[in-house]
């Protein structure tokens, strides 16, 4: 099928913020071979109306700050003259966008008309199940984390630990 991403300057990956889940992060961890920090961060979170259940919860002093795992974006770091790339093994987000968990076109996307219009004929990708069977593997991990009342440096070890030990369910 024709790829409508073809048809654009890559806005949504020059714009956005791109939030991931630790099961992408072992991914391009292992296809890239670079290190977490090369390729990703926790991000401040200053948001309102998000999915609370992927908010990590870090302590300092006593202090909760909160935080969201992100590719190093605006523009992320994968992009190369308006490509991904890597796009065959992507963050499903990515993969997906701008269709939503319900399959429909998210109501705030870059893409131009035209490929707004290929990307509803075309549907979206066949990742959507792996994604949000992903997605609520990450939320129980994300809980797991919340409970541990941990510090932001031991956070990323234990997404990670805890990643890599349910990757072969996937």
């Amino acid at each position: 099928m024709f790829n409508p991403c073809i048809l654009c300057n890559a806005s949504c990956c020059k714009d956005y913020l791109i939030s991931v889940t630790s099961f992408d992060i072992q991914r391009i961890i292992k296809k890239t071979r670079r290190m977490f920090e090369e390729i990703a961060t926790l991000e401040s979170l200053n948001l309102l109306n998000f999915d609370n259940d992927t908010i990590l919860e870090c302590y300092e002093r006593n202090l909760r700050y909160d935080y969201i795992l992100a590719l190093k974006s605006h523009p992320c770091i994968f992009l190369e003259k308006n490509k991904c790339k890597i796009h065959k093994f992507a963050p499903l987000v990515c993969k997906l966008y701008p269709h939503n968990f319900a399959g429909k076109i998210a109501k705030r996307t870059r893409c131009p008309c035209a490929s707004e219009f290929f990307f509803k004929l075309k549907g979206p990708d066949s990742d959507l199940e792996k994604y949000k069977k992903q997605v609520l593997e990450y939320k129980k991990i994300v809980a797991k984390w919340n409970k541990k009342k941990g510090e932001k440096e031991e956070c990323v070890n234990f997404l990670l630990n805890r990643t890599n030990a349910k990757l072969q369910s996937f």
